[in-house]
């Protein structure tokens, strides 16, 4: 029964994330910052990467209707706390940066489902992730993180973990295994070939 039950959710939310895929696809994409600010509240889906950014303008915070933010392939080396009060964000990408951590402030990502900071040499997660509670998939392929807070257990949604890339001990592989039963997590064993 628990096994039926456990694959109903995890059909339920693959159904979830193929529909926001359709979404997204019908949306127009903002890429230019010019453009966005005269256009505020029709923007959903803004996408500034490979633009040789290193901070984040804060007029993104008047983006209300804002869920989809694509900052990968910047050179940013912190998320303003503003990123995270934005009130309809669903995925946040800010791969290959320069972050050092995630800020407390990803507490307030109340509707967060993707958040992809791989790439970074990201040393720790805040305790606060846990307020962060539909979050769905985590990816942090090739960070430098070494403890993984006791908080994510609270991410019950969560059906992908990514940390191909990350030296991740066996115990700790078995510690996240009992957080997130129903959720893909993928592991490199004995891999320090991160690009930090």
């Amino acid at each position: 029964m628990k096994k039926l039950v456990a694959s109903s959710f995890i059909l339920f939310l693959s159904f979830q994330l193929i529909s926001q895929n359709l979404l997204r696809s019908q949306v127009e994409v903002y890429t230019s910052m010019t453009r966005a600010k005269s256009e505020q509240l029709s923007v959903v889906h803004l996408d500034l990467s490979r633009q040789k950014i290193k901070t984040l303008p804060e007029e993104i915070i008047e983006f209300k209707n804002l869920r989809y933010l694509d900052v990968s392939n910047n050179r940013i080396g912190e998320l303003p706390d503003f990123i995270f009060s934005l009130p309809k964000l669903e995925e946040l990408d800010a791969t290959s940066n320069k972050l050092y951590d995630l800020p407390f402030s990803i507490e307030n990502a109340k509707k967060l489902k993707i958040l992809k900071a791989g790439n970074n040499p990201i040393q720790s997660i805040p305790y606060t992730i846990n307020g962060a509670l539909n979050l769905e998939q985590l990816d942090l392929v090739h960070t430098e993180i070494k403890i993984f807070p006791k908080e994510l257990s609270a991410l019950t949604y969560l059906i992908m973990l990514e940390l191909r890339g990350v030296d991740v001990s066996e115990e700790q592989q078995e510690v996240l295994k009992g957080y997130f039963p129903n959720a893909k997590i993928y592991f490199t064993n004995g891999c320090h070939c991160g690009p930090f």
